[in-house]
């Protein structure tokens, strides 16, 4: 199997993080799976060869990824050539459907032309966002630290509850179990070498003890962080090294 992963960067987008391809080259067709744990991204995804499987249905080939609350449990067809772009949640605020649904993978036609590489892939991602981008909150609601903004801090938790679900799909509370996490796989994980696998055990300053961080930590994955460890994960892997990379030296910007 050989693997190769690109990025790239385009300023257009504020909330654009970054584009990508992924290529995976195998001898004979196979079927693999992968793991996917919730992240606090929105992925935008274009499978021109190969398939992705979930819940025993194949992923549209061009599909938004939502956020999710729940480990998702992927068969990955090889070979498999996919396109992505990874947006941070100031787009849930521009989305252009009424509310974005937690849990889902949304049926999306970006494309107006064949992808010819990842440069194309970017242009035609950033036309057709920035077509359709339409505001549905009167400013931000997070600060780059993801703590609200004072304008939605000011506002009764049963409107921010109505907030929460309607522009994320998710509540406050999940948002935050899910950042725990990451900000204990960010310490603790080797996202520098490009193959985020843990080092060494770090007690993260979100959980009390070390059985504090298992429940929490299978609550938000539905493993161990051992299990998780040794689990595959060929696409988020990736995606994570670079997500972390981006992050580098702004600790900040991976805290509640």
């Amino acid at each position: 199997m050989k693997i190769s992963f690109q990025i790239r960067k385009d300023e257009t987008l504020p909330e654009l993080l970054f584009c990508w391809r992924m290529n995976i080259e195998v001898a004979q067709e196979t079927a693999v799976p992968d793991i996917f744990i919730p992240e606090l991204f929105f992925d935008y995804i274009y499978i021109p060869k190969g398939e992705i499987t979930s819940a025993g249905a194949a992923l549209p080939q061009q599909t938004l990824k939502t956020l999710h609350t729940q480990r998702l449990d992927l068969i990955l067809q090889m070979p498999l050539v996919l396109y992505g772009a990874r947006f941070t949640l100031p787009f849930a605020e521009l989305f252009w459907q009424k509310e974005m649904p937690a849990n889902s993978f949304l049926a999306q036609d970006w494309l107006e032309s064949p992808v010819l590489d990842l440069d194309s892939f970017t242009s035609q991602v950033v036309t057709a966002v920035t077509k359709q981008r339409t505001p549905k909150t009167i400013a931000p609601m997070f600060h780059p630290s993801l703590a609200e903004t004072d304008w939605l801090a000011a506002y009764s938790p049963r409107h921010k509850r109505r907030l929460y679900k309607s522009v994320l799909g998710i509540s406050q509370k999940e948002l935050r179990a899910i950042q725990n996490v990451h900000q204990f796989l960010g310490q603790t994980c080797d996202f520098a070498t490009g193959m985020p696998r843990i080092v060494e055990y770090v007690n993260a300053d979100s959980f009390y003890d070390q059985p504090h961080l298992n429940n929490a930590f299978k609550k938000v994955t539905g493993l161990s962080p051992l299990a998780y460890f040794e689990a595959n994960s060929f696409l988020q892997d990736n995606l994570m090294a670079a997500s972390y990379n981006e992050h580098s030296g702004q600790e900040d910007t991976m805290r509640l």
